[in-house]
């Protein structure tokens, strides 16, 4: 591969990197890292209009402001905004740069070597890039800082020692990552929940017939329900039931049946019943009371 000039090189900023050949090991190495304040990346050395270029080596790219377009050759396509870190493998096709009117800046690290490609082949997705979040930016940074520039490079085994380092940062990065991801994936199935245990659909009101539908037993299914909201999928039913009562009663002129049907009773004695409980009122007391 030709060399580019262009590849390896840093700007001054409010924060400035430029570490040449900061690290270098038997184990592994790292190349150059640098900050780019104002940076075009690949825009500024790989053809138009797909700009796209090839990773020598392993990266990382980390915004340190405003917002770029990138996309890669394992289907990657997003935009970067600050605190996005972009980790690619090397021989990996990526295109990214500042969107239109905006002044974006990156700070970077190329790295390699036998310890890398055993760890990263291990806890890494396969060739595919991986898009992480991580924040506060000046926090995290200073964190690589203090591998690539160490204010003291005395000992033998220093080397080692910051190429142990900065393997520790990548895993934190990769453990965020993933509570970040399992956060979203029991949101996501915590709102599906509520959804399901709201439907008024006649032929999916009990609990265990809701659970089933979400491929799991009524036990399982309360369980995590509970964990997530703090109460039980019948109470988190029940009080919503007795919520949307309470709006029908202040915006309608429906009659209590009529409600008792739309919550979800089919007897309004024991809507009635639970509306008293909750409310400390019957559902007539109540109407009268929000609209004397």
């Amino acid at each position: 591969m030709k060399k580019d000039p262009n590849l390896y090189f840093s700007t001054n900023g409010p924060v400035t990197i430029s570490a040449h050949q900061p690290l270098s090991s038997p184990l592994g190495e790292i190349i150059y890292a640098g900050t780019k304040w104002n940076s075009l990346a690949t825009y500024a050395h790989a053809l138009a209009p797909d700009y796209m270029r090839r990773t020598p080596h392993d990266l990382i790219v980390y915004t340190l402001e405003g917002e770029a377009d990138y996309r890669d050759s394992t289907g990657i396509q997003a935009v970067l905004t600050k605190g996005s870190l972009v980790w690619s493998r090397k021989n990996i096709n990526q295109s990214y740069g500042p969107r239109p009117g905006q002044r974006w800046s990156e700070f970077f690290i190329w790295f390699r070597g036998p310890l890398f490609d055993a760890w990263q082949d291990r806890l890494f997705p396969g060739t595919k890039s991986l898009l992480l979040s991580l924040e506060p930016v000046h926090y995290w940074l200073d964190r690589f800082r203090q591998v690539l520039t160490p204010e003291s490079r005395k000992g033998m085994d220093s080397d080692l020692l910051r190429l142990c380092h900065f393997q520790s940062i990548l895993a934190e990065a990769l453990q965020i990552h993933e509570k970040g991801s399992q956060g979203a994936k029991e949101r996501g199935w915590h709102e599906e929940a509520c959804r399901r245990l709201l439907d008024k659909n006649p032929g999916n009101k009990s609990l265990p017939e809701i659970a089933e539908s979400m491929n799991m037993s009524y036990s399982l299914f309360r369980q995590r329900f509970l964990s997530l909201a703090g109460k039980s999928p019948g109470k988190f039913r029940s009080d919503e039931a007795i919520r949307s009562a309470c709006e029908l009663l202040v915006q309608t002129d429906e009659s209590i049946v009529e409600i008792a049907a739309k919550s979800g009773f089919e007897d309004p004695l024991h809507f009635s019943r639970r509306f008293k409980e909750k409310t400390g009122l019957s559902p007539s007391s109540f109407r009268k009371q929000v609209r004397p």
